[in-house]
C-alpha cells in the first residue's frame, strides 16, 4: 500500500507540475495575444488617423484661398488701391473685408471708398478662382504724405465649398510703402506714352500741312 500511495503522490505532483506548466503556457499565449491585438488596434487607428489627414489635406487643397491688401497701382505708378483676390482653386462665397480703422482716401474719392467700405463688409457674392478685384483709393502722394504710422487691419471672412472659411486677419502699415518704387510695371505704359506722342505729332503736322494747304489757296485766290 505504501508504494501504491508513492506512486499516487508521484502522478499527482506531476499533474500538478504539468497543470502549472500548461497554465504558465497558456498564460503567455494570452499575453501574446493581448499584445497583438494592441499591435493590431494601433495599426487600424493610425491608419483611420492617415486616412482622415488625406481627407483634411484634400479638403484643403480644395478649399478658396481670399486674401486682401492695399498696395500701389503698378499700372498708373501715382495711385493707391485696395486689392481682394482668389489664388484658391474654387469658387469664394459670401466674401466679406472689414477694416478698422476705415480706409485711407484722398479727398476726391473720399464718398466713394466709404461707400466701397460698406460694399465689402455686407460681402461680396461671389469670387471665382484667379479673380482679383481692385478699388482705388486715391493719389499716393497724398495718402503717404505723413511718415507716421497708418496701421489698417484687414479682415478676411468667406464662405467655401464645405463651409466657412477660418478667418483671416491682415495687419498693413500704409507708411511703409512710402519709399518704395512706384514706377509702373513692364512696357505697355511706355508704349502708351509713345503712342500718345506720335499722335500728337501727327495732329501737329496734319494741323501744319492744313496751314500750309489754305496759305496756298489764298495765294492763288
Amino acid at each position: 500500500m505504501i508504494v501504491v500511495s508513492i506512486i499516487a503522490l508521484a502522478i499527482s505532483a506531476g499533474s500538478l507540475l504539468f497543470t502549472a506548466w500548461a497554465a504558465r503556457t497558456a498564460a503567455k499565449q494570452a499575453a501574446s495575444a493581448a499584445a497583438q491585438t494592441a499591435v493590431q488596434m494601433e495599426q487600424v487607428a493610425a491608419a483611420r488617423e492617415q486616412t482622415q489627414l488625406q481627407r483634411e489635406i484634400a479638403r484643403d487643397a480644395a478649399q478658396p484661398y481670399v486674401w486682401a491688401d492695399i498696395q500701389p497701382d503698378m499700372q498708373q505708378g501715382t495711385a493707391m488701391q485696395l486689392v481682394v483676390g482668389n489664388s484658391g482653386p474654387t469658387v469664394a462665397q459670401n466674401v466679406r473685408i472689414t477694416v478698422d480703422p476705415q480706409l485711407p482716401s484722398s479727398e476726391s474719392h473720399a464718398e466713394k471708398v466709404l461707400r466701397t467700405q460698406e460694399v465689402l463688409s455686407e460681402g461680396l457674392k461671389s469670387l471665382a478662382p484667379g479673380r482679383t478685384i481692385r478699388w482705388q483709393l486715391g493719389n499716393g502722394h497724398e495718402l503717404l504724405a505723413s511718415e507716421a504710422p497708418q496701421l489698417r487691419t484687414l479682415r478676411v471672412d468667406a464662405d467655401g465649398p464645405f463651409g466657412a472659411l477660418p478667418a483671416m486677419e491682415i495687419e498693413i502699415d500704409i507708411s511703409q510703402i512710402r519709399l518704395s518704387r512706384d514706377a509702373p510695371d513692364g512696357s505697355l505704359h511706355h508704349v502708351r506714352s509713345s503712342i500718345k506722342d506720335l499722335t500728337k505729332a501727327v495732329r501737329d503736322i496734319d494741323s501744319t500741312l492744313n496751314r500750309v494747304a489754305d496759305e496756298g489757296r489764298s495765294g492763288l485766290s
